[in-house]
C-alpha cells in the first residue's frame, strides 16, 4: 500500500477543510446566526421595546462570533446558492418596519455617499437587519445541507460578506438602537408617567 504526495495533499486540504467547518468557532457562530435568523423571523411577537433590547444582546455576539469564524479559501467553482427570495426578505423588512414604526429611520455617517452629499443620508433600521439576516439565512441554509465543501465555501463567503458588507452595518444598526433603547424609548416612558 502506497500514498502518493498527491494523495497526501488531498487529504490534508480535506483535513482542513473539516478543521474549518466542524472547529468550535464555526458551530458557536452557526449557533448565534440560528437564533439571529430565527428571533427576527417571530419580530411580530414582541414589543418593539422587548425586539430592540434583545438584538442590543445578539448583534454584539453576532459580531464577535463572526470576527472569530476561521479564515480559508474557498474550494468550490460553483456560486453558493441563494435561499432567501426577495418576497422573503420584503416580508421580514415590512415586519421589522411595523414593528418600530417611526423609529425605523436613522442617520448614518459611514456611508460612501456621505462625503459627496450635503444632506445627511438616512438609513432604515428594518432594511439593514434584512440585510443582515439574508446573508446569514443563506449561511445556514447552506450550512444545513451537510455537505463539507459547501459549509466550507459558506464560511469563507459569510466570513467575506461579513468584513466588506453586514459587520458595517451591523455595527451602524446597534448604534440607532442603543439610541432608541435608552434615550427615546426612556424619554417616552417619562412622557407617559408624568402624564
Amino acid at each position: 500500500f502506497f500514498v502518493t504526495s498527491r494523495q497526501i495533499t488531498k487529504l490534508h486540504i480535506m483535513s482542513e477543510r473539516e478543521d474549518i467547518v466542524f472547529s468550535r468557532n464555526t458551530v458557536e457562530f452557526v449557533t448565534v446566526a440560528a437564533e439571529y435568523c430565527a428571533y427576527v423571523e417571530r419580530c411580530n411577537e414582541h414589543t418593539a421595546k422587548e425586539f430592540i433590547g434583545t438584538l442590543l444582546k445578539l448583534l454584539p455576539l453576532l459580531y464577535l462570533k463572526a470576527q472569530m469564524l476561521p479564515e480559508g479559501e474557498r474550494v468550490g467553482d460553483d456560486e453558493l446558492e441563494d435561499f432567501v427570495t426577495e418576497d422573503s426578505y420584503e416580508v421580514l423588512r415590512m415586519n421589522i418596519y411595523e414593528l418600530l414604526a417611526d423609529k425605523d429611520s436613522y442617520l448614518d455617517v459611514f456611508v460612501s455617499e456621505m462625503k459627496y452629499s450635503d444632506t445627511p443620508v438616512t438609513k432604515s433600521i428594518s432594511e439593514d437587519l434584512a440585510d443582515i439576516y439574508q446573508d446569514i439565512k443563506n449561511f445556514i441554509c447552506l450550512f444545513k445541507l451537510g455537505i463539507n465543501e459547501t459549509m466550507h465555501d459558506a464560511i469563507v463567503e459569510c466570513s467575506e460578506h461579513f468584513a466588506r458588507y453586514w459587520g458595517q452595518t451591523l455595527v451602524n444598526t446597534m448604534r440607532a438602537l442603543h439610541e432608541i433603547r435608552y434615550n427615546t424609548l426612556e424619554e417616552e416612558e417619562e412622557e407617559e408617567s408624568n402624564e
